[in-house]
């Protein structure tokens, strides 16, 4: 059987605490011809919860991404919403590497014209905003919010952590206009559904969506253009043995 995709599911902190719980909501959607691992860091932060965390994780995601294309992977997903290292490991290999943040976003709006993101702390606003404009779609973002738990403590009480983003999303909605919820964080797998149901509004799980369109895309045999942007100078394809 020809398998239609081999994905690395990087989780780019150095905890594994992530790990077996995002395998088991994967292993529930995926394609049965799709091989898939999920794996953490060696070294890096412990969560990623601002731009010093992410700063940190970068160049490790790079190595295990480079990494990941020698030992035969065709994607490999960065979760975390923040996306660490998205952009410099798409120069670095020619394998499709996705971030869960730009993904989910992007999704979002195929679901309505204006949606927000829920995610955890006080400078999500800031943060997510700033991607938003990265991304250049500003004015189709409603809300940005944050919850009061740390990316650590998501799961220890998870019919909390389900209030709170409720209350969050009901702000969304009715006061901002949002007609669609992302979640911006990994550590919320496997409760969008559920919420969505309660709010009666699309609800984008990050981490499920963009397995799912990775899957897609590496299935029609999609990787990143190597153009402009994520093509680098030529004297470092020599060095990176490409050329």
């Amino acid at each position: 059987m020809i398998n239609l995709a081999k994905i690395l599911v990087l989780n780019p902190v150095s905890t594994a605490i992530w790990n077996d719980l995002t395998k088991s909501y994967l292993e529930k959607i995926a394609s049965p011809q799709t091989i898939f691992e999920v794996r953490s860091l060696e070294k890096g932060p412990k969560s990623i919860e601002c731009e010093y965390d992410v700063a940190l994780a970068t160049s490790h995601v790079v190595e295990e991404v480079v990494e990941a294309e020698k030992n035969g992977f065709d994607a490999v997903i960065i979760n975390c919403f923040d996306d660490p290292g998205l952009h410099a490991s798409r120069e670095r290999v020619s394998i499709l590497v996705m971030g869960i943040g730009e993904t989910s976003i992007i999704t979002a709006l195929h679901l309505g014209h204006k949606f927000a993101i829920i995610s955890t702390g006080p400078n999500a606003k800031a943060l997510y905003h700033k991607k938003a404009m990265e991304l250049g779609i500003k004015d189709r973002l409603a809300y940005v919010g944050g919850i009061p738990i740390g990316v650590l403590n998501l799961r220890k009480d998870v019919e909390k952590i389900k209030e709170l983003l409720i209350k969050e999303a009901e702000k969304a909605i009715n006061n901002h206009g949002a007609e669609v919820i992302v979640l911006g964080c990994g550590g919320f797998i496997g409760i969008a559904e559920e919420l969505s149901k309660k709010l009666e509004t699309p609800v984008i799980d990050p981490t499920m969506i963009t397995f799912k369109i990775t899957e897609a895309l590496t299935s029609l045999r999609l990787r990143h253009s190597k153009k402009y942007l994520y093509r680098p100078p030529e004297h470092k394809l020599r060095e990176w043995g490409y050329e």
